[in-house]
């Protein structure tokens, strides 16, 4: 079998290829193959990966994207459009509008979509016609860049994927001294946008337990967090995202009292590839930068679809029927039965009122971009922008359109 990464130069990489390395004990990898524009990062990266994987299978590099994905089975994306200096942007240029900078909500989630949707409109085109792989995306924003590829490009064999729902189950799971298989979430939501209404372990439904847990922790920990008053209204888990959109204050302080996320990726990064240099084992290092479980999703889910035993997942597909009171073509992040290469949406029953107003009015702003890069329309870029909670006003939309426009337009341009 063989598995292409693009993005092959991201620091990650060595974390996703231990997940690979652990399940190729359960299932025949043949060659991984790597391609990234950036090919000095991508020569340092896969040098070190070369020494991890020994002789297990084969390591390749690739100069174009079509021989990286030619007869590939899998083809994973990790790639960044724009690299950390496009994130860099989509961080700083909402600041000056009084905007949380963020790399995937809100207007920095409006610019990155923009920057990715002619690369992966390219990229799925030749996937077509070189493999029909499956694709496992992480490329960011992932639910956004999901919705757009099954329901605008029709491409089917593509599964958004996330960590942060792994790293809720793995939370709970530690909870209880659990394995991550005993602890089953009704869940659901778009990515960065989702919701935990129930928490099952091992068949038993603690969802009191763990919310009077959260309740004590909160106690405990700085305000920056959600309080104890809002579990008790709620009544759901939320994902820690939701921060941005229900505590907009508080948050834009914190960024701005802060150097840009972006700004501290690039200094860790540039020490991570010069560890790798000589490194022959993953350095502790890498976990400041962040994707806890990354390799763990992506690895476990390949070896889930290879094999014919049934295993949960949740990841990003269309709803089809999966929450009752929402259209079955949203795409949404769920739990999937995932067996023989298919995944199968599972029931989550009808969603709380609450999740869902986020939920419809995300889902409108994902459309309405989209609309806009498919009809390269500014009018409709607009539309989107003033229909996101963490959008712009009026007086400032037209500005600060431009002037994304103008910082991303080797990759977009709207009439």
């Amino acid at each position: 079998m063989k598995i292409a990464v693009i993005g092959g130069g991201s620091s990650y990489t060595p974390e996703l290829i231990k997940g690979l390395l652990d399940v190729s004990k359960e299932i025949q990898i043949d060659e991984v193959i790597f391609y990234d524009v950036n090919e000095e990062k991508q020569k340092i990266v896969v040098e070190f990966v070369k020494k991890l994987v020994g002789d297990r299978f084969k390591v390749l590099i690739s100069d174009t994207f079509e021989e990286a994905v030619m007869d590939a089975k899998y083809v994973i994306f990790q790639f960044r459009p724009g690299g950390l200096k496009g994130r860099e942007n989509d961080e700083s240029i909402p600041l000056k509008y009084g905007l949380i900078g963020q790399e995937t909500t809100g207007v920095g989630g409006f610019s990155a979509a923009l920057r990715a949707f002619p690369i992966i409109e390219e990229y799925i085109d030749t996937i077509i016609k070189t493999s029909k792989a499956t694709v496992i995306n992480f490329t960011n924003p992932s639910g956004h860049i999901t919705e757009f590829v099954k329901n605008y490009l029709g491409y089917e064999n593509f599964i958004g994927l996330c960590n942060v729902p792994i790293n809720f189950i793995r939370e709970i799971a530690e909870m209880f001294s659990a394995d991550l298989e005993d602890v089953l979430l009704k869940y659901y939501g778009l990515n960065h946008l989702s919701f935990v209404e129930r928490v099952y372990v091992k068949g038993k439904d603690v969802t009191e337990e763990v919310l009077e847990s959260l309740k004590i922790k909160l106690s405990n920990i700085p305000e920056e967090d959600f309080p104890a008053w809002f579990y008790d209204s709620v009544r759901l888990l939320v994902n820690p995202y939701l921060r941005y959109y229900l505590m907009k204050k508080k948050m834009f302080k914190k960024i701005t009292s802060h150097e840009l996320r972006s700004r501290e990726v690039m200094k860790i990064e540039q020490e991570l590839l010069e560890i790798y240099k000589t490194a022959d084992r993953i350095p502790e290092e890498l976990s400041k930068r962040g994707g806890s479980m990354y390799s763990t999703a992506a690895a476990h889910l390949i070896r889930d679809l290879e094999a014919d035993e049934g295993k949960i997942h949740i990841i990003n597909t269309r709803n089809n029927g999966a929450v009752s009171n929402l259209p079955n073509d949203y795409v949404l992040e769920i739990p999937c039965y995932v067996r023989g290469g298919r995944v199968y949406p599972i029931s989550q029953r009808e969603g709380d009122l609450f999740a869902l107003s986020f939920v419809h009015t995300v889902k409108m702003y994902e459309r309405l971009t989209i609309e806009a890069y498919m009809k390269r329309s500014k009018k409709l870029a607009l539309k989107a922008l003033l229909s996101h909670p963490l959008g712009p006003d009026v007086e400032d939309a037209k500005d600060l359109l431009e002037e994304i426009l103008e910082r991303n337009k080797e990759y977009v341009k709207l009439d």
